[in-house]
């Protein structure tokens, strides 16, 4: 399993990488890249309904984003890559007003155990909840 972490100082931490192994080695994650073949949809979905923060764009070749900390890149799928699949496990103290425009756009939202779920424009789906859970 890799740990998500935003880009900090301890990164640049040398971990005496001379007697670390790959068995053993801590990686740090420092961007996602989601591929896409619906740009614009995406985008504006992880901008304009999730807050994701815009560093970098531009438009229609990638978008650099800051999403809750994790910073993440956005490309349109082309040159044979495949579009990307994954959940996104999200937090939101109070999910109201989120929830409440999801529906207004005819997105459809479910609530299973503990989490609030809906989809990208793409599908990938989009786990919510009040407070941190665990991913087992």
């Amino acid at each position: 399993m890799i740990s998500l972490s935003s880009i900090t100082s301890d990164m640049d931490t040398d971990h005496d990488s001379d007697a670390a192994s790959a068995v053993v080695a801590q990686p740090r994650c420092y961007g996602i890249t989601i591929f896409t073949l619906q740009y614009s949809e995406v985008r504006d979905f992880y901008v304009n309904l999730l807050n994701a923060r815009v560093v970098h764009e531009k438009f229609g070749h990638f978008c650099n984003m800051d999403l809750a900390g994790v910073p993440v890149c956005l490309r349109p799928a082309e040159h044979s890559e495949m579009v990307s699949y994954f959940h996104l496990n999200l937090v939101l103290k109070r999910p109201d007003s989120l929830l409440a425009e999801l529906r207004r756009q005819g997105i459809i939202v479910t609530t299973v155990g503990p989490f609030t779920n809906f989809r990208d424009p793409e599908g990938r789906v989009v786990k919510l909840s009040e407070v941190q859970l665990s991913m087992r």
